[in-house]
């Protein structure tokens, strides 16, 4: 891990602190300051801590690498729920078609494991030297501490997650056996900032860590003050949201359930005309945390936006308009409003515009159209791809919590919590007869309803992975030409991404995946 750390104090001071290069010494951004500074005042660390949410979203080496957001994009081009309908351009595509992240001299390996291990490493150093900062509060520390243990804790999920295997409760116990989680290995578990090489720590003690830091974290955050409108930063209830995420991917039902039950609290599900207001505004009242990415932030190519949105009229838009899955579309009711949110009409220019052009605020000529393309993501202004990042909505508490009480037997408790979500999409919605079904892993009620709920929201392959499902593309609209991988066996290699060249070159006592 030696590279990667060696790059990180330059990460750290050029994002969060600032420079001494000249051009810094006029225009400061506000997650700016001076490294000398960092610690003499609270609202100092502030500042570097607002930088640590902008790794979240910015532009680290090409367009394919806009932080987490960038991430959520790979993880459901690499599902079955979001369908390509042309070519488009390069970006993604290795993605789309399960190529990359088995190359270990491909950048998204590399992007991804450089990405979470920066912001851990940014969150580790202010956690060393917050209780040096003079002025501040016992109150003002524990939240600061709290929000990086929750960061560090949330980068160590994403990277687990990706590199190891998926965790198996149901063998955790059984040392004999390779994949138990007490033996596969996992990921290098950092709790201090260091330069030196560690070795990859098992799937279990990963998982001990981001418990331990989501427990802490949710301790310090309790009696934190309010967020406001703008939730860019992790405060208890988005603490306990985690906790209930790892819990679900642990198969701890009951932790699941828990903390996903405690984080809802206080939110309000959208409703259905907020629904079809084009997901870019975290002011939303179910909106629990995700980035405020401004205009001025913008990378000259790329973006979330640049990439999902319906009418931002880019090079990668304009000619892939991104669909849903035909069978998932199928399942829903005519009266659910998320069935709006896909094309039904190919020549509906009213309800689905596609991309705009900017010059004209009209449909864009040329511009490809398809069957059950979306307009979930909408940005305010056709020329300007910013907007708000979804990292997490109240919506996905229930599911969680549904799916957790439905896979602990408590089936009529699943039903309840699924139809509070289901009925505020759909006014019609009646729950089936049979519920005996509800915690189908794939088809049934609790997971199609998370399909449908969370699509383009960066979901779907680390839940094809936890429930130990196969990657299943017939039949979706998707074509062999375009996704290349049609399918994939539950369990296979594949579904880890391999450990970068530049990682296992550096670091003596990395091993590689097979």
């Amino acid at each position: 891990m030696k590279k990667y750390f060696l790059i990180l104090p330059a990460f750290f001071f050029l994002l969060l602190l600032g420079s001494c290069k000249k051009s810094y010494l006029d225009t400061v951004p506000t997650d700016q300051i001076d490294a000398d500074k960092i610690f003499d005042n609270i609202n100092n660390v502030k500042v570097a801590l607002n930088g640590i949410y902008r790794g979240l979203y910015m532009q680290y080496s090409d367009q394919e690498q806009d932080g987490h957001a960038a991430i959520m994009i790979v993880m459901d081009f690499m599902g079955e729920d979001i369908v390509h309908t042309a070519t488009g351009t390069s970006y993604f595509r290795g993605a789309y078609r399960w190529t990359d992240h088995r190359s270990d001299l491909n950048d998204l390996p590399y992007f991804a494991y450089r990405l979470y291990y920066r912001i851990i490493a940014n969150a580790n150093l202010l956690l060393e030297g917050i209780d040096k900062v003079p002025d501040a509060t016992t109150a003002q520390k524990n939240a600061i501490k709290g929000e990086c243990l929750a960061l560090r804790a949330f980068s160590h999920f994403m990277l687990v997650q990706l590199f190891g295997k998926r965790y198996d409760k149901s063998i955790l116990t059984d040392i004999s056996n390779p994949n138990s989680p007490r033996i596969q290995l996992g990921v290098p578990i950092v709790t201090k900032y260091s330069l030196d090489p560690q070795p990859r720590n098992t799937v279990e003690d990963v998982y001990i860590q981001i418990n331990k830091d989501l427990d802490e974290a949710i301790v310090m955050l309790t009696g934190a003050p309010a967020r406001g409108l703008y939730r860019t930063h992790i405060d208890k209830s988005v603490a306990q949201g985690l906790k209930a995420r790892v819990a679900l991917t642990q198969q701890n039902w009951t932790d699941a359930a828990y903390y996903a039950l405690e984080a809802l609290k206080g939110y309000q599900l959208m409703s259905n005309s907020a629904y079809l207001d084009g997901f870019t505004d975290m002011k939303n009242s179910e909106w629990m945390w995700g980035a405020h990415q401004l205009p001025e932030q913008l990378p000259t190519y790329g973006s979330f936006y640049a990439y999902m949105s319906s009418n931002f009229n880019s090079a990668h838009t304009r000619p892939n308009p991104k669909k849903i899955n035909s069978l998932l579309y199928n399942s829903l009711s005519n009266t659910d409003i998320r069935k709006k949110l896909f094309c039904d009409n190919v020549n509906d220019y009213v309800n689905f515009p596609g991309v705009i052009d900017a010059s004209t605020g009209q449909p864009a000529a040329g511009q490809t159209r398809a069957l059950y393309m979306h307009k979930k993501f909408v940005v305010a202004d056709p020329a300007v791809s910013a907007g708000d990042i979804p990292f997490m909505r109240v919506a996905e508490m229930y599911l969680i919590a549904a799916e957790a009480k439905a896979k602990d037997g408590f089936i009529n408790e699943a039903a309840d919590i699924i139809d509070v979500l289901a009925k505020n999409r759909d006014p019609n919605y009646v729950r089936p007869d049979n519920i005996t079904d509800i915690g189908n892993d794939n088809n049934g009620l609790i997971m199609t309803q998370r399909r449908i709920e969370l699509w383009g929201e960066g979901f779907r392959f680390l839940d094809l992975k936890r429930l130990d499902l196969a990657l299943a593309r017939a039949n979706t609209g998707a074509t062999s030409t375009l996704a290349n991988a049609m399918d994939r066996a539950r369990g296979a290699v594949t579904w880890q991404f391999l450990i970068p060249r530049r990682e296992m070159q550096a670091n003596p006592y990395m091993v590689q995946n097979p």
